[in-house]
């Protein structure tokens, strides 16, 4: 050892004896005995000097500094990773060195002069800076009295997690999460909301960034907002639905068909075919003559009583109507190939139900209804006439909500006669046709929302529909004209003839092999036949 350094050569024995590690390092190969160890370490020897390792190591804290005084000159400084640490030089014997980052780097001195350089290699760590999160948690405590002060019915609590702060606890409501993630987020909009995510009010949503906790605190890094905030009570809600529809239509046709001959001149007038007709023929030459007059009145009436249930923020979808196929091509040129999607038509509803308290429902309704025009077709697609309405209410739980006023009526009138004649006044009726059309459409909504929990399996009702419902006998099928068995009858006529010879010959032969039949033929409640 010379000095504060260590010395390493591969030479003769009154030097000191490179490692055979760091031979195999330097010259590529690994010796497996002394004949073929000689040569490495001579050449090891004859262009390696020395190698240096960190002789000092020290510690300094992010965003701080160690100011090292030297006692020779300083003419060259090399830092192994600039992100780790910065080194600033006051004169020719200070230095600086300043945290950047956390993490490991080493920094290189030459001291002296360049022609007797002595070389200090120092192993310098950066730490965390505690006063950081200190100041942090201290920010954020105080920030969370506050909120507690300003919601006294909800309970915070504010965690800084490296770059996250982790909002937990319970909220009064719904409309109080919102606005406490609003007052904590960068933007003032709170990013999304608080509760409603599952039943049991838990939630993981990230929000965006978090505020700084004072305005005039000091600036402290970036974080994430993790809203935990949870929500009691209910989060199910059932709406009752119940869509009434009314459709009325009136049909009012006039027309006459007539065609003559009369010696060299012929005429033929065709007109719609209604369902009255009235016709006549004149034997002086050829002519026959039919009046049409038509008067249609019709009506329809639509009905549904949906129940949907979805959790608190989710949207909940009916639809009543059908669907058509829409043929979509694909691709360019030769690589074109032919898809088919299904496009919805009839009533559509979407409903987001969001508890707001423990009996107030903000319900966003958003309904759709279409019917199909054949008149505004593309490609043999048929089109669509839409309304659509979008809108958004509170009510209490059980409290009814009404969408009415949609009324859509339509009237439309065709008229056609035959040029000159069909102006006369007189004869007009005989040479023109006209008719009349109105269409009226009436639709009412009523929406009941309310917060339902799950029944217990001991409470699931013993009969459900269609449980009594059962095949008649041949008696009560042929005899009766009866197409319901009675609910204590148990009639089957896929196994009743094979069973009831069975069970007669069962009866005559004693109750031992009727008792043993029942394990193959088994009704009613029970089961089914083997």
């Amino acid at each position: 050892m010379v000095g504060p350094f260590r010395k390493f050569a591969c030479s003769s024995s009154n030097r000191w004896i490179l490692p055979l590690a760091l031979c195999t390092v330097l010259t590529g190969t690994a010796p497996v005995s002394a004949q073929d160890a000689a040569p490495a370490q001579s050449k090891v020897s004859q262009f390696v000097d020395e190698i240096l390792e960190s002789e000092v190591e020290f510690k300094v804290g992010l965003r701080r500094s160690k100011i090292i005084k030297m006692k020779q000159d300083v003419f060259r400084i090399a830092i192994s990773d600039p992100e780790v640490v910065e080194v600033v030089a006051f004169g020719s014997r200070e230095i600086e060195v300043i945290g950047r980052s956390n993490g490991s780097t080493t920094v290189t001195l030459w001291l002296g002069t360049q022609q007797q350089a002595t070389t200090l290699s120092m192993l310098v760590t950066v730490t965390k800076d505690d006063s950081v999160e200190d100041r942090r948690r201290f920010e954020y405590g105080e920030l969370q009295i506050m909120i507690n002060e300003l919601f006294p019915n909800s309970k915070i609590q504010l965690i800084p997690v490296a770059d996250k702060l982790i909002v937990r606890g319970q909220a009064r409501d719904e409309q109080e999460s919102i606005q406490i993630m609003a007052v904590l987020a960068k933007n003032g909009a709170g990013g999304g909301g608080g509760g409603g995510g599952s039943s049991n009010g838990q939630q993981l949503i990230v929000n965006g960034q978090a505020a700084d906790p004072f305005p005039d605190s000091s600036k402290l890094p970036q974080a994430t907002i993790v809203n935990m905030v949870s929500v009691p009570g209910v989060k199910q809600v059932m709406l009752k639905v119940r869509i009434a529809e009314l459709k009325r239509s009136a049909l009012r046709t006039l027309g006459v068909s007539f065609d003559g001959a009369f010696k060299e001149f012929t005429y033929n007038a065709l007109l719609p075919v209604g369902a009255n007709t009235l016709a006549g023929v004149f034997t002086e030459g050829k002519f026959n003559l039919m009046i049409q007059a038509l008067s249609n009145n019709g009506s329809a009436k639509i009905l549904a009583e949906p129940n949907l249930v979805t959790l608190s923020g989710n949207t909940a979808t009916f639809l009543s109507g059908g669907e058509f196929a829409v043929p979509t091509v694909v691709g360019v040129g030769g690589a074109q190939a032919a898809t088919t999607s299904f496009k919805g038509f009839g009533t559509s509803i979407n409903f987001t139900p969001t508890v707001l308290d423990h009996d107030r429902i903000r319900l966003r309704v958003s309904p759709t209804f279409s019917t199909l025009n054949k008149n505004n077709s593309v490609g043999g697609v048929f089109g669509l006439d839409t309304r659509t309405i979008n809108t958004t209410v509170e009510l209490r739980e059980g409290q009814v909500f009404a969408l009415g006023g949609l009324l859509q009526e339509e009237q439309r009138g065709d008229k056609s006669w035959v040029p000159g004649l069909g102006d006369i006044p007189v004869v007009r009726t005989f040479f023109s046709t006209k008719s009349i059309s109105r269409d009226e459409t009436e639709l009412l909504i009523l929406v009941t929302p309310e917060l339902v929990h799950p029944i217990e399996s001991e409470d699931t009702p013993m009969l459900l529909p269609g449980m009594q419902v059962t095949e008649p006998d041949d008696i009560e099928f042929f005899c009766k004209g009866h197409i319901e068995g009675r609910p204590n009858c148990h009639h089957r006529s896929t196994v009743w003839p094979l069973y009831r010879d069975r069970l007669c010959e069962c009866r005559r032969n004693g109750n031992t092999q009727y008792n043993r039949s029942q394990n193959y033929y088994i009704n009613g409640p029970h089961g089914f036949s083997e």
